[in-house]
């Protein structure tokens, strides 16, 4: 539904939806990092760049990299691939927080259950240690 408005004549997938993508694919990686003991929260979206429109029917590659963890904070590089043609990129950066504190016992299975269905057709890279 989002094409329809964005722009009558021609679609164009709106940036704040790729950086949701990309925000949600490095909630996932640093959330399954650490075995999903941790809540990701984005915080901050630095040097988002646009560089090619995102059409409807394009099949987006998203990747996410560890640039550094520091404590409670985590950057992240991402970048979106449509076609091997780099579409999109951002540093986001994540507060880490006890998983404790967001999810009662009884939702975290639904949300281990959630990542293993989302994922499923997922290629993961080596994994960095963090501190």
């Amino acid at each position: 539904d989002f094409f329809t408005d964005h722009f009558p004549g021609q679609p164009v997938m709106p940036g704040a939806l790729l950086i949701e993508c990309m925000a949600q694919a490095g909630t996932a990686l640093l959330e399954l990092s650490r075995d999903l003991s941790v809540k990701a929260i984005l915080v901050m979206v630095e040097r988002a760049k646009f560089k090619q429109p995102v059409r409807p029917g394009d099949s987006l590659i998203v990747d996410t990299s560890i640039e550094s963890v520091d404590g409670p904070w985590a950057r992240l590089n991402a970048v979106i691939r449509v076609q091997q043609r780099v579409v999109a990129d951002a540093t986001l950066t994540f507060s880490i927080n006890s998983v404790e504190a967001f999810y009662p016992d009884v939702f975290q299975s639904i949300v281990k259950m959630t990542y293993t269905d989302m994922l499923r057709d997922a290629i993961v890279g080596p994994i960095p240690d963090g501190p």
